[in-house]
């Protein structure tokens, strides 16, 4: 369902600051209030006999664009706290949404935890790609039944309906498994595979002791990609020619690809390519394999993914 059939409609702030919305054709409502425990409790009580499950994002914007997620079969209660007593990862928040389907306990689909786990992952994930400091760790993520995976995708399709047209967030995950992963998520996890990183920035990086080039990709019908130029000792172009490197595409699984080998294959191809300016490869993510694609002839590269390949 596209978002102009799930509808949107939302009411101005109202004298305490509270901005009210919810999608017209789905399930999911959204509050939108400054930290206030009277407009926390307005709230609540406007949806129904606490406990009150759902989601929730803290907003702290005065500096950087920093959000804490959270998920709680008790939003009264985890909000309250975090009110009063705010965590040190997010204190000077200023705003709050809450997310709720207008239901408590006995009838919300949101009262089942692995709902709420899945979603409060999604929204790390799509804040992150939206460059926000996101400061809440992605929790597990359970397996779940027919129905429950039916909910989720709904879920997730409101959620980037109403968060859309709050302004809050531009870039969509595709769940393709060719989504950008954050910079920072990237060094995590290639120390956490046992790379060694001696250097890391957002363009450039030293892994393994190789020259590693960061590059994320540019979307076109082939696929993702990839424009080697420069003709100085250390270019991108440079390093490729001598098969020296690597290049890091921070997408899905995190691509960590030796220039040795893209050379090999270009130069199979294209016995003229160094002779030019520029050579563009594509990288393109299939259901189960990852391809490298220049001059129309396909290499798999799937050996070359950080992690699993999710399917």
């Amino acid at each position: 369902m596209s978002n102009r059939e799930f509808g949107y409609l939302d009411n101005p702030a109202n004298g305490l600051d509270i901005i009210r919305a919810r999608t017209l054709l789905g399930n999911l409502r959204l509050w939108d209030i400054p930290k206030s425990e009277e407009a926390l409790e307005i709230v609540i009580n406007e949806i129904g006999n606490s406990p009150i499950p759902g989601i929730y994002m803290l907003f702290d914007e005065r500096s950087d664009k920093k959000v804490y997620i959270g998920q709680s079969e008790d939003l009264k209660n985890r909000l309250a706290t975090h009110v009063k007593s705010p965590d040190d990862k997010i204190k000077n928040w200023e705003r709050v949404i809450i997310i709720n389907d207008a239901r408590n306990a006995s009838q919300s689909d949101l009262n089942d935890e692995n709902i709420r786990l899945n979603l409060e992952n999604y929204l790390i994930s799509l804040f992150k790609i939206n460059r926000y400091k996101v400061t809440t760790f992605s929790s597990r993520t359970p397996s779940l039944s027919a129905t429950q995976k039916a909910l989720v995708k709904s879920f997730k399709e409101e959620l980037v309906v109403l968060l859309t047209r709050k302004s809050k967030i531009t870039k969509v995950l595709t769940e393709r498994g060719d989504d950008e992963v954050y910079n920072d998520e990237v060094k995590k996890i290639l120390k956490r595979k046992k790379y060694k990183i001696d250097e890391w920035g957002k363009v450039e990086a030293v892994i393994n002791g190789m020259k590693t080039f960061i590059r994320a990709g540019s979307s076109k019908p082939k696929g993702w990609q990839v424009t080697f130029r420069g003709n100085n000792p250390d270019s991108f172009k440079t390093c490729l020619e001598k098969r020296k490197g690597y290049l890091l595409m921070p997408r899905g699984p995190i691509l960590l690809i030796p220039l040795k080998n893209l050379k090999d294959f270009i130069l199979k191809n294209d016995k003229e390519a160094f002779d030019r300016d520029t050579i563009d490869i594509f990288v393109l993510f299939d259901e189960e394999k990852i391809f490298v694609v220049y001059k129309n002839t396909k290499m798999d590269i799937t050996t070359n993914a950080v992690q699993t390949l999710s399917k």
